[in-house]
């Protein structure tokens, strides 16, 4: 049996972002990161806010051999947002809100008015990737203000800065050479805020898995990007380091092949495959509802929108005005290792998250500072 964790609103990634706004002077409804506030209090020109894709609190200790100052500085484990992935968890740390505020929920959301199932980062249909769509569906569906426009709006004279990867800034397609932006940024004159994301260990897990050989070499790679700041910041900096989730290995099960199950619904299931939502023919749900069931109960926990919202799994606050669309009927939830592989395509993934294990759910807080 593995050990299933709920997310901790009051203890999270939506927390630190809150601790960040609030050493801005940006009023949150949100409960900040106690810890970070007692750093915080020491007053710094830089802030650096740094997240590593996929670096969960279990895959620094799996590969603690090379992450050996990164376990050093972890002050605390905390937990994503739900479901643990990169775009409901990114967005939350870049707007301070959860997931049923943003509305930014999974890799892929259905939009009623275009009958898609949306990949919001990419603009494009999930199901059929060669559709482009004219307008950014994100932008219409659900518009998000980020950190830096209300660090901006709030302190003017405060400079603030994104350091992404080579998929937006070519130059960056090593994580130190984002460490060195990011150290070159804090040479300079006035107070910055930085906030830095890191994709590629992420792609490595879902490609070779958590435990493996490159997993390993990736790791060790973000460990001497990390050293690097360590050695080279002044004490004027701090650097603030998360992940949006952690990630397990995966088999996959495909959804497709269960034609029964399949029948009952509307159109194709959205938002990811270790957390899918199914949209179901209004009198055919207690028949879905066996089925799935019949075929998953051991693997998967099935909510009905409502229990979801009971739960408050997606988080607390105000809903976002598409929440229910985007939820459809029943959402499923992994509680082990499978994901449903949702498209035809051949590739197969060793490494997935957006369930509820402990692996997926927890994350590290790493703080340093020299004052």
């Amino acid at each position: 049996m593995y050990k299933i964790v709920y997310p901790d609103y009051q203890n999270s990634i939506l927390n630190i972002t809150t601790s960040i706004l609030k050493y801005y002077g940006i009023s949150s409804k949100y409960s900040t990161n106690k810890i970070l506030d007692e750093e915080l209090k020491k007053k710094f020109r830089n802030v650096v806010y740094i997240l590593v894709d996929a670096m969960g609190s279990e895959i620094l200790k799996r590969h603690s051999q090379v992450s050996h100052e990164l376990n050093k500085d972890c002050v605390a484990d905390i937990t994503s947002v739900f479901p643990p992935t990169t775009v409901a968890a990114t967005t939350t740390v870049l707007t301070g809100l959860p997931p049923i505020t943003t509305g930014w929920l999974g890799w892929c959301q259905y939009v009623k008015e275009v009958d898609r199932s949306v990949v919001f980062y990419l603009n494009k249909d999930y199901y059929d990737e060669k559709t482009v769509f004219k307008e950014n569906l994100s932008s219409v569906a659900a518009p998000v203000k980020k950190i830096y426009e209300m660090i901006e709006e709030k302190n003017p004279l405060i400079k603030t800065m994104e350091v992404f990867p080579a998929f937006s800034q070519a130059h960056h397609d090593t994580f130190m050479k984002e460490c060195e932006t990011i150290f070159s940024k804090c040479e300079e004159d006035g107070e910055h805020f930085i906030y830095a994301y890191w994709d590629k260990l992420d792609t490595v897990m879902h490609d070779k898995g958590p435990g493996s050989i490159e997993v390993n070499k990736m790791l060790s790679t973000i460990e001497e990007g990390y050293i690097y700041l360590k050695e080279n910041l002044d004490e004027d900096t701090i650097v603030i380091m998360i992940a949006d989730h952690g990630q397990v290995g995966v088999c996959p099960i495909e959804l497709r092949r269960y034609a029964d199950l399949w029948d009952t619904f509307v159109h194709e299931p959205s938002i990811e495959s270790r957390a899918s939502t199914f949209f179901i023919q209004e009198d055919r749900k207690s028949e879905f509802k066996k089925l799935f069931l019949k075929y998953f109960r051991d693997y998967f926990l099935l909510f009905t929108k409502e229990e979801v919202k009971a739960l408050n799994l997606f988080g607390e606050g105000e809903e976002h005005p598409k929440f229910n669309e985007f939820l459809g009927d029943y959402l499923a939830v992994a509680i082990d290792h499978y994901y449903f592989k949702l498209s035809e395509g051949t590739y197969f993934m060793k490494g997935q998250h957006a369930g509820l294990l402990e692996e997926e759910v927890m994350v590290p807080l790493i703080i340093h500072s020299k004052k």
